[in-house]
């Protein structure tokens, strides 16, 4: 909450629309919710649907982001109904623990498919809207798209495409006054983490061992990539494009990976 008017608090996203693509759970859930109670409309673009029913500015849309057309469909009824769209959230994601010799082409594919394509086609179609509103995307990266970690292949391609691409849409569409970011975090305590602790041999060491590798001692909560995702989003930081914004408690700092460590 941001601002005084008349005495009252006045919300920080009061009046904007944004669209949230995988954010039935996680990261993107929190996002969602986190917009919503900063005054933003905000549509949940996923093919889950959690029927938040706690949080009634938060509408649902059925959305397969590899699909050209969904997409175009989805941001165009979004944009029609509200009358706008002013924040886009490019959350939606897989991840596959594989190295490159075992990881399949459909699986490649896949991943890529999603976490590239589906970002490409998300602000393909929902540029001509931003430009109007001189909106912003946020692109969900990660620490990944810096740096190699075992059995992570595919997906730390995925999330340095997705890091290049941000920076490409900063730069060409810098004129018509919309901004775009790039959200980079470590290691967050979601259910694609247990998913990725529970494909290990031994699910606790690798929690522990993952745990300790943070300066701060603890893994990032969904609400903090949610506080962040909210203040690029917001005029308080209207400045910001162009760049990743790394969310890992000092994890990357100075510190590369090893295999000892897995």
């Amino acid at each position: 909450m941001t601002g005084v008017a008349g005495g009252a608090r006045v919300a920080r996203h009061a009046g904007k629309v944004a669209l949230v693509t995988g954010a039935s759970r996680g990261i993107g859930e929190s996002i969602a919710r986190r917009l919503a109670s900063d005054g933003a409309l905000v549509v949940n673009a996923s093919i889950i649907d959690p029927t938040y029913a706690d949080v009634p500015s938060i509408a649902f849309e059925h959305l397969d982001v590899t699909s050209p057309e969904a997409v175009r469909q989805v941001i165009g009824r979004v944009a029609g109904d509200h009358g706008r769209l002013d924040i886009l959230v490019n959350n939606a994601g897989v991840e596959i623990e594989k190295s490159v010799p075992d990881t399949s082409v459909d699986e490649w594919d896949h991943v890529m498919s999603v976490n590239v394509r589906g970002v490409f086609l998300m602000c393909k179609f929902a540029l001509e809207h931003l430009e109007r509103t001189r909106g912003v995307i946020i692109n969900m990266a990660s620490v990944n798209a810096y740096w190699a970690e075992p059995d992570l292949a595919v997906y730390s391609t995925s999330k340095a495409a997705v890091l290049q691409l941000t920076r490409c849409i900063a730069l060409d569409h810098a004129a018509a006054g919309v901004r775009s970011v790039a959200i980079c975090p470590g290691y967050v305590r979601t259910e694609m983490l247990e998913h990725y602790y529970q494909s290990q041999p031994d699910p606790h060491a690798v929690r522990k061992a993952v745990t300790s590798r943070h300066p701060l001692g603890r893994l990032c909560e969904p609400e903090e990539v949610a506080s962040l995702a909210s203040w690029l989003a917001s005029d308080e930081a209207g400045f910001a494009s162009g760049q990743p914004y790394i969310l890992d408690g000092a994890l990357t700092t100075g510190r590369a990976f090893s295999w000892n460590d897995k």
